[in-house]
């Protein structure tokens, strides 16, 4: 009775090794080189393509430096970061350059290009003495749009000064972040000023003079001697909503075509 178990065992055995071998070979060579997958929950899609040459048509008026480092972000999957830099002329996160601004630029670039602003109360003096420009290397802007605190210098620090400050100012930041691009611009325009114009002047003389691009929004200001441009101040001869909204709109125009 022993013998015959063990007999039947030994076919039943036999058949299953025979039945195992044809239904191997029987396979397609695909399934046979294809190995097996196993699911370790790191798998990720790959980033979705990005229309480049779409976001650099719209950056087509800025310097070509920082159109060339918006196409390595691009092609980077990075965020270009823009900073405002400024005196209380610019405003602050919720009433001032950046709110409108960065809807502006939302509203097209989508998350590739960021801006962040930074309000400076002091002069361009205590900005150099006070090391400041560490803190802005520490952001790692990709381009920075600089109000040089002029109504904050005004009759304060001389103009020959002020100017000192501001290639120093550049200067530091460049040779720790040689790829970011500074562009300048005056603060926002006020009524029956003396000395002020003559700084404004001088700034643009000295962005000319070192081949910066210069946003000279004060073309969609009432001129200085136009007593309506109080319209767009507050008390303070700083910018009120409807000047920021002035403001903002050319500067939107530039970082922006359409």
């Amino acid at each position: 009775m022993k013998t015959l178990i063990v007999t039947v065992l030994a076919l039943i055995l036999a058949a299953v090794l025979i039945f195992g071998n044809i239904h191997w070979n029987s396979r397609s060579p695909e399934q046979a080189s294809t190995p097996a997958v196993t699911n370790s929950g790191t798998n990720t899609d790959p980033e979705p393509e990005i229309d480049t040459d779409f976001y650099l048509e719209l950056a087509a008026k800025w310097p070509e430096k920082a159109k060339e480092q918006l196409k390595h972000k691009l092609n980077s999957h990075k965020t270009f970061k823009i900073i405002l830099l400024g005196s209380n002329s610019i405003g602050s996160d919720t009433l001032g350059l950046n709110d409108k601004l960065n809807e502006a630029l939302s509203e097209k670039y989508e998350k590739h290009v960021e801006l962040e602003s930074i309000v400076y109360e002091n002069t361009t003096t205590d900005y150099v003495l006070n090391h400041e420009s560490e803190k802005l290397v520490d952001l790692k802007p990709d381009m920075i749009i600089f109000e040089p605190f002029l109504l904050n210098d005004n009759n304060v620090v001389a103009i020959p000064e002020t100017i000192s400050n501001i290639s120093s100012i550049i200067e530091e930041t460049t040779v720790a972040l040689p790829d970011v691009t500074f562009i300048l611009q005056p603060p926002n325009q006020i009524y029956d000023a003396n000395l002020y114009p003559m700084q404004v002047a001088a700034l643009q003389e000295y962005a000319d003079d070192q081949n910066l691009t210069y946003l000279n929004h004060w073309e969609v200001w009432p001129a200085g001697n136009d007593i309506t441009v109080n319209d767009y101040l507050d008390a303070d001869a700083r910018p009120n909503d409807s000047g920021f909204k002035l403001w903002s709109d050319y500067l939107s125009e530039y970082l922006i075509s359409e």
